[in-house]
C-alpha cells in the first residue's frame, strides 16, 4: 500500500511588470560573456577531477529545497566589474547536481520548479527550487490516533557516486520544522476517535454498573449508608425524580435523616415481636394458686376442689402447648420482617440503579452537545456554500 504525503503547499503568483525602456549595466553585462562563454554545462565544477564537489542539502518542511555548492568556474572580482557580487542565471546555462527523491511517488519523479541560480562572486552557488514531493511511506495504524509515523525521505545524485558528489545535509534533523503546519484533518479524526473512545467505555463500565445495581439482593450485598444517601435521596432529589407513594424534596431528606436518628436512640413503639416476647416472658412462669372446677345448679354454685394430680397435668399441657404456639408466632414474625427488609432492601439498589441510568442519561446527553457545539464553533465555516 502507498501513501501519498504532500510535503509543500505552494502558490504560484503571476507578476507582470511592464518595463518601457531597459538599460543593461556594461559591467554585469561583461561579465556574463566573460563567464559563459567558455563555460560548458557538462563539465564538473571542480579545480582536481579526483576531488569531490561538496553539495549542501536542505529541507523546510513547508514549502521549498534549497541546493548549494561551489562552483569553481565561477568565480571573479568583483572590483574589475564595478562592484557586481552576485547573478541570476537561468540552470540551463550551468551545471546544477542532479539530486532527485529516490522513493518519489510522483509521475513526473522531480516535482521541483526550476529557478534562478543565485551565483555569488566567490563562485557559491544557491539553487532554490520550490515543489511539491510525493514520497511512498508504510503506515502502521495499530495504535492510531496514539501512533507515531515515520516517513523517510531518500534523496541522492542519479549519476554521481560518493567519490564524486559529496551531499550533505544542513540540518542533523533533517530538516527545517520551524515552519511545518500539522494536518487539521488528522487532527480532528483523532480527537473525534478520543471522543468516541471515551465514551463507549464509560458507556460499558457504567452499563455494568446498572445491572449490578439492578440485580443485588440482600442475602449478598448491604447498601452501604453513603449510597443510600447519595442515590437515594441527594442525586434523585437533582435530578427531579420520585419513588412511588414517596416524595423526595429537601424538606423530607432533612426530617427523614433526623427520624432515623431518633429511631437509634430511642423506639417509640414495640413491634409484633416485642409483644410476643413479652408474652413468652408471661407464661414462662407457672401459675401459682389452686386450680378448680366451677358448676351452677339451680342459682347456686358449687365449687370442686381438683385433686394435685390434675391440676399439674393441666397447667402442664397449657404452658407446653402456649410454648409451641409462641415459637410459631416468633418464626411467622421473624420470616415477614426479613420479607420485608429483603424487599425494601431490593427495592432500594433497583432505585438506585435508575438513578445512576438516569444520571448517565444527562451526562452523555451533556457532554455530546457541548463537544459538538465546540467542534462547530471551532470550524471556520459551519455552512459550506
Amino acid at each position: 500500500m502507498y501513501f501519498v504525503m504532500d510535503l509543500y503547499l505552494i502558490v504560484l503568483c503571476l507578476l507582470v511588470i511592464y518595463i518601457k525602456d531597459s538599460l543593461q549595466g556594461p559591467h554585469e553585462k561583461r561579465l556574463l560573456n566573460n563567464l559563459l562563454n567558455t563555460y560548458n554545462t557538462l563539465e564538473r565544477p571542480v579545480a582536481n577531477e579526483s576531488d569531490p564537489l561538496e553539495v549542501k542539502f536542505g529541507l523546510t518542511l513547508q514549502q521549498i529545497i534549497d541546493v548549494e555548492w561551489n562552483d569553481y568556474n565561477l568565480r571573479w572580482n568583483d572590483s574589475e566589474y564595478g562592484g557586481v557580487r552576485d547573478l541570476r542565471i537561468t540552470p540551463t546555462k550551468l551545471w546544477k547536481p542532479d539530486v532527485l527523491m529516490y522513493n518519489s511517488a510522483d509521475e513526473g519523479f522531480d516535482g521541483t520548479y526550476h529557478t534562478n541560480i543565485v551565483v555569488k562572486n566567490n563562485g557559491s552557488c544557491l539553487y532554490v527550487p520550490p515543489g511539491i514531493f510525493k514520497s511512498t511511506c508504510k503506515i502502521d495504524i495499530t495504535w492510531f490516533p496514539f501512533d507515531d509515523q515515520n516517513c523517510e525521505m531518500k534523496f541522492g545524485s542519479w549519476t554521481y557516486d560518493g567519490n564524486q558528489l559529496d551531499l550533505v545535509l544542513n540540518s542533523e534533523d533533517g530538516g527545517d520544522l520551524s515552519d511545518f503546519i500539522t494536518n487539521g484533518e488528522w487532527y480532528l479524526i483523532g480527537t473525534y476517535f478520543n471522543c468516541i473512545m471515551f465514551m463507549v467505555a464509560s458507556s460499558v463500565v457504567l452499563t455494568v454498573v446498572v445491572l449490578n445495581y439492578h440485580h443485588r439482593t440482600a442475602d449478598i450485598h448491604e447498601m452501604p449508608p453513603w449510597i443510600k444517601s447519595v442515590f437515594l435521596q441527594w442525586l434523585p432529589w437533582i435530578l427531579r425524580m420520585g419513588r412511588p407513594g414517596r416524595k423526595i424534596t429537601r424538606k423530607t431528606i432533612m426530617l427523614s435523616n433526623r427520624m432515623k436518628e431518633l429511631e437509634l436512640k430511642e423506639r417509640s413503639s414495640k413491634s409484633l415481636l416485642a409483644n410476643v416476647l413479652d408474652i413468652d416472658d408471661d407464661f414462662r412462669h407457672p401459675c401459682s394458686g389452686i386450680s378448680g372446677s366451677t358448676t351452677a345448679i339451680g342459682g347456686s354454685v358449687f365449687t370442686r376442689l381438683t385433686t394435685v394430680e390434675e391440676q399439674n397435668a393441666n397447667t402442664g399441657c397449657t404452658h407446653k402447648d402456649l410454648h409451641h404456639i409462641l415459637k410459631e408466632l416468633q418464626f411467622i414474625t421473624n420470616r415477614m420482617r426479613k420479607a420485608d427488609e429483603e424487599a425494601e432492601l431490593i427495592s432500594d439498589w433497583k432505585f438506585a440503579a435508575m438513578v445512576v441510568d438516569r444520571f448517565c442519561l444527562f451526562v452523555f446527553t451533556l457532554f455530546t452537545i457541548i463537544a459538538t457545539v465546540t467542534v462547530l464553533l471551532s470550524a471556520p465555516h459551519i455552512i459550506v456554500q
